[in-house]
């Protein structure tokens, strides 16, 4: 009977024994080198544990055993946290615990923030189903802890700022008590100024290692993004909105060169065509945007945001047009389907105020959140979304084992 009740962990133990026994050299990529050096363009978390595990350990090695550990930890903790809620067998709990391990598989040896945000991603969504379930202190802490960390591993995670605003309300409605509302309150005031507090840290300690009048600082954020899209969705006479008359001409020899190598709008060509875009308005843009810099003393981000907001004011139709193929070109099917979860169980949680029509809200706008920064922000690719997609697919399989196993009752 004891072994039957810690198969689950035997398992999970066993899956990252194997994992690590198969290899642990780290795999680099380009956007290793930003988390190597802590790049002031991202969030301090990561590259501080790279940082503290390479003094200690003298090995990035010990990187990948890390976050490979502490992913398993994960799916320990979410697969118990199911398990105990929904009153799963141990069949269940067991594939559970084995489709959780399948994504991270195919990165956890990446010097790259996927298995740190996964394993986070894990607890995260843990914790928000304990605090539904029993509100006390310990949840809430845990899980304000957990906000904060996830949203200094990435930029990305911003989105958890609405989505918390919206969880704190339905935990509210849930518990029917205005005795919750001060530690509700408090609990988001701490993840706001905690977290603004370190990247204001962050960013104050990196820039005495930079010099300050580099053009390339900051340069970074929403902007650097929308500046992409900007540049994609416009032709060569769009340059002329540009009121700086130098900027103007830049802008047309930027959009000459894009044009050239067809990597514009105009030039769609069905699925993926936006990435492949991407890298080559990023480098063809970097050399023209650096050198006006230097000559009108200011940043390129500034420089970014004023070409950004022109451009896309007046091609907006095109850069929502833009925002729907990113969605349709790559994975449609995960809005769509977290669209209807939380539309359907918003109107079951006015109705019932229960935990389960909450929880399915949460993980759908959790969902929903994580899509649309990507859709807006960047390039849609999957390791962006593996935060959310496939916590959301584990979930769907385990209320279909239920529906099955209430449907063998009668």
């Amino acid at each position: 009977m004891e072994f039957k009740n810690n198969l689950t962990a035997i398992l999970i133990l066993s899956g990252t024994i194997l994992i690590l026994l198969f290899s642990s050299d780290p795999i680099l990529f380009s956007d290793s080198n930003r988390y190597l050096s802590g790049s002031i363009k991202d969030p301090p978390l990561y590259s501080s544990i790279i940082f503290m595990m390479q003094s200690v350990f003298k090995s990035l090695s010990s990187i990948v055993i890390l976050q490979t550990c502490f992913v398993g930890f994960g799916i320990y903790y979410f697969t118990k946290t199911i398990e105990k809620k929904f009153k799963l067998d141990k069949f269940t709990t067991t594939i559970t615990a084995l489709f959780l391990f399948l994504p991270f598989i195919e990165f956890y040896r990446n010097i790259l923030t996927e298995p740190l945000g996964y394993g986070l991603s894990l607890l995260f969504v843990s914790f928000a189903s304990k605090l539904i379930e029993n509100f006390n202190n310990r949840n809430i802490f845990y899980f304000s802890i957990f906000v904060i960390l996830l949203l200094l591993t990435r930029n990305q995670f911003i989105f958890l700022y609405p989505l918390i605003l919206l969880f704190y309300l339905g935990i509210f409605f849930l518990n029917k008590s205005k005795k919750i509302i001060f530690t509700l309150l408090i609990s988001f005031l701490c993840i706001f100024f905690i977290h603004n507090a370190f990247i204001s840290l962050n960013n104050y300690l990196k820039k005495n290692d930079i010099k300050l009048n580099d053009v390339l600082s900051n340069d970074s954020g929403i902007y650097y993004y929308l500046y992409i899209d900007a540049i994609y969705i416009s032709d060569v006479n769009d340059s002329k909105l540009i009121k700086n008359q130098k900027l103007s001409e830049t802008i047309n020899k930027i959009l000459n060169q894009v044009d050239n190598k067809k990597a514009s709008k105009i030039y769609y060509d069905g699925r993926g065509h936006f990435g492949s875009s991407f890298s080559i308005i990023r480098d063809i843009s970097k050399k023209f945007l650096v050198d006006f810099s230097i000559k009108e003393n200011t940043s390129v981000i500034e420089i970014k945001k004023e070409i950004a907001i022109e451009l896309i004011k007046k091609n907006f139709t095109s850069y929502m047009k833009l925002v729907f193929k990113k969605l349709y070109d790559s994975t449609w099917l995960f809005v769509f389907l977290p669209f209807f979860m939380a539309f359907s169980s918003l109107t079951k949680f006015i109705k019932y105020r229960s935990y389960l029509p909450l929880f399915i809200l949460f993980l759908s706008t959790y969902t929903l959140g994580n899509h649309s920064v990507v859709y807006l922000f960047g390039r849609v690719q999957p390791r962006y979304l593996v935060y959310t997609d496939f916590i959301l697919l584990i979930f769907i399989f385990i209320i279909f084992t239920i529906l099955f196993q209430k449907k063998n009752k009668y």
